[in-house]
């Protein structure tokens, strides 16, 4: 049996055969040596040509196939559960990285072993538009669920992601209990922002608030940072 790799890359994904050569393509072409990564794919019930698609990177990746839809909170606990290496990032089908993420990443933190997850800066791509977000781990809503490189026995000792709208913040809230969140100041995660996106829709956006609210309290979410999203659905006072 081969050795475990050093870090393990989930992606979940659910008929985003579009986008999905781009985001497999970026991860090949990571600057750490092939050898110590891997790639899990879960495909989490497409219907569309995804299985075609991953046929063409048979060798390079691990496949978990999922029957019927399961959602993504379960697609992603999935493969955390199969991943294999000291440390895990997610990245989604339809986004990509940089070559340095995973190399830069696990250098970080296998300098500072008490940390929870080191982040980076990253560019947000919009009808062929490209803008740099600069995040502060200080404001975790600044932050997204994915190209951060956590360790993978943390998440696991969390109990990995909950099945809320904001299942990143969710977590992220729960991991700064745990250590520092380390900061990249480079673009490392390209970011594409579209119609399909699970957070393009307002009103989901708006009960997704309500219901971290609930979880979580307008005392906690305020101590983790700042958000106008957050702050106009307080003021509404309607909490789930």
């Amino acid at each position: 049996m081969p050795p475990s790799p050093e870090v393990s890359v989930v992606v979940a994904t659910h008929n985003m055969a579009r986008f999905l050569p781009q985001a497999l393509g970026s991860l090949l072409a990571q600057s750490l040596p092939r050898s110590r990564f891997e790639i899990i794919v879960v495909d989490d019930g497409s219907t569309d040509s995804t299985q075609g698609v991953l046929s063409r990177f048979a060798g390079h990746i691990r496949v978990l196939r999922q029957s019927s839809r399961r959602g993504l909170v379960a697609s992603v606990n999935q493969g955390l559960k199969r991943a294999r290496g000291r440390y895990l990032v997610r990245v989604d089908a339809d986004d990509e990285v940089a070559p340095d993420l995973l190399n830069l990443g696990c250098r970080v933190l296998a300098a500072t072993p008490g940390a929870a997850c080191v982040v980076s800066d990253r560019i947000e791509v919009r009808n062929g538009r490209r803008v740099r977000k600069k995040v502060d781990p200080s404001n975790l809503y600044t932050l997204i669920a994915c190209g951060t490189v956590f360790p993978t026995r943390l998440l696991r000792t969390i109990g990995a992601y909950r099945k809320v709208y904001w299942e990143e913040y969710d977590l992220y809230l729960r991991l700064r209990e745990h250590g520092e969140f380390l900061y990249l100041p480079v673009p490392l995660y390209f970011y594409r922002k579209h119609a399909r996106s699970m957070t393009h829709r307002m009103e989901e956006r708006r009960r997704g608030w309500q219901e971290l609210l609930s979880c979580w309290g307008v005392e906690t979410l305020r101590s983790a940072g700042t958000n106008p999203e957050l702050e106009a659905v307080i003021a509404e006072g309607a909490i789930l």
